[in-house]
């Protein structure tokens, strides 16, 4: 979390430095004018920023994950920045109107005090170029400004469903097109030969690159395998299914990482935590999914034996990887998932690492429960199971209580964030100090 906190006050950090080198808004004497004027930039171009950083992201590149330390990361980065485009947005759109509201010009002298021309001077073919664009770039900026508003709002509310959410990111690639222009006609021609002014032809670049990769449904294009369903197994005490699908064109995954499932033409990629060990003789991969909303609780009625689908991935880095003695892993639900993987991989290594695994759920199926049992035995793992319909939720006392070198082992949560948030705040507080691993995938 500390990693995505600084990217993003670095960034902001790095462009409002650079945009200082060529413009300022210190102005002694106070000039309202010649402040608004700045102050307009200045926003648009973090606005646009923010954008393009975010449409980056959308592409899903690897090093940007493998730099953030998972996809899971990336995302709730992606959050943020559409957070900042969205708050700087509207400060812009604020600012832009200031002369209007304060002084009631007309629309020529908004023109001019947008172009940054200077006056009286002899404008160059580049100037005259720009001046052309200025009047279309204000009035698709006006109107694409409010389409922006709506479509980050629409990103940005989780009651909304998932399958419009996904195409939120369509329709903002169009509208990051618009703003490129937007912003190239109305940026100052000052700028242009300045670091800020590099700075901004990069990031047009590589977010129009990104807005076509989307657009044209690239994204992910060579992390993309064709399967099939070999296998579905029901838990209907606990409201989950476990996929098995079959695809020989797997590049594989380590135990921990996701991929995102396509069932069906006109439905968006899902994300699923793989719950297997890659296994290349058999070619297997499991998924072990919940009904948390509309589609995934009609899942079970839809699939069968034999589908085709596609698989995008793996990815995410919460891969249990470090060379501690001793390993606490904590999950709760469908949080699970990436730890059956895990256990089913120890299995197969005639696992020496100490590791306590603390597992809630509200109710426990029968036979989902047996199952569990019997591949912590054979993973050489200590199971402590909870069922909050009869006990109290997972807290850090009972770790605490139960592990005798808890403060040295590294923590490993994959579960509601309320839950991982309380756990690590404990534990924390009374000396743990050792790595806390928790998943932050969330698509929003």
């Amino acid at each position: 979390m500390n990693k995505i906190k600084l990217t993003l006050a670095l960034s902001i950090t790095f462009l409002t430095i650079i945009w200082f080198l060529t413009n300022t808004l210190l102005y002694l004497p106070f000039d309202s004018n010649l402040f608004t004027k700045s102050l307009d930039q200045y926003t648009g171009i973090i606005a646009f920023s923010a954008m393009t950083f975010s449409m980056v992201l959308a592409t899903r590149p690897i090093w940007i994950d493998k730099h953030l330390n998972g996809l899971d990361k990336s995302y709730r980065l992606h959050k943020w920045l559409g957070i900042v485009a969205f708050s700087f947005s509207i400060m812009h759109w604020l600012v832009s109107k200031l002369p209007e509201w304060w002084s009631y010009l007309d629309q020529l002298i908004i023109l001019d005090a947008i172009s940054g021309a200077t006056e009286g001077s002899d404008p160059s073919a580049f100037e005259t170029f720009l001046e052309s664009l200025e009047s279309p770039a204000l009035l698709v900026g006006e109107y694409f400004f409010y389409l922006t508003v709506l479509f980050l709002t629409m990103a940005l509310l989780k009651k909304i469903p998932y399958r419009f959410f996904a195409k939120t990111h369509i329709a903002m690639a169009v509208i990051y097109l618009v703003l490129v222009f937007h912003a190239f006609a109305l940026m100052y021609i000052d700028y242009w030969t300045e670091p800020i002014g590099v700075t901004m032809v990069i990031m047009m670049i590589a977010g129009t690159v990104s807005s076509f990769i989307v657009l044209f449904g690239q994204v992910g294009k060579k992390q993309k395998s064709k399967a099939s369903i070999i296998a579905i197994n029901t838990y209907p005490d606990m409201n989950m299914l476990e996929l098995i699908v079959k695809s020989d064109t797997w590049k594989g995954h380590n135990e921990g990482q996701f991929a995102f499932l396509k069932f069906e033409k006109n439905e968006p990629h899902h994300p699923f935590t793989i719950s297997s060990a890659w296994n290349k003789k058999t070619k297997n991969i499991s998924f072990t999914i919940k009904a948390l909303g509309d589609y995934t609780n009609n899942l079970a009625n839809k699939l069968k034996i034999g589908d085709s689908i596609v698989l995008e991935g793996a990815y995410g880095n919460f891969t249990f990887n470090d060379k501690k003695e001793s390993q606490i892993w904590i999950a709760g639900g469908v949080g699970i998932t990436p730890f059956l993987a895990r256990m089913k991989r120890l299995a197969q290594e005639n696992n020496k690492q100490k590791i306590d695994f603390f597992y809630s759920a509200i109710k426990l199926d029968a036979n989902f429960k047996k199952k569990l049992v019997q591949l912590s035995v054979e993973a050489n793992i200590n199971l402590h199971l909870f069922e909050t319909s009869k006990s109290v939720l997972i807290s850090g006392s009972h770790i605490q209580n139960t592990v005798s070198d808890w403060e040295s082992a590294s923590i490993w949560f994959c579960g509601p964030s309320k839950m991982g948030k309380s756990i690590k705040k404990d534990l924390k507080g009374n000396g743990h100090h050792s790595k806390f691993h928790q998943e932050l995938f969330k698509m929003r």
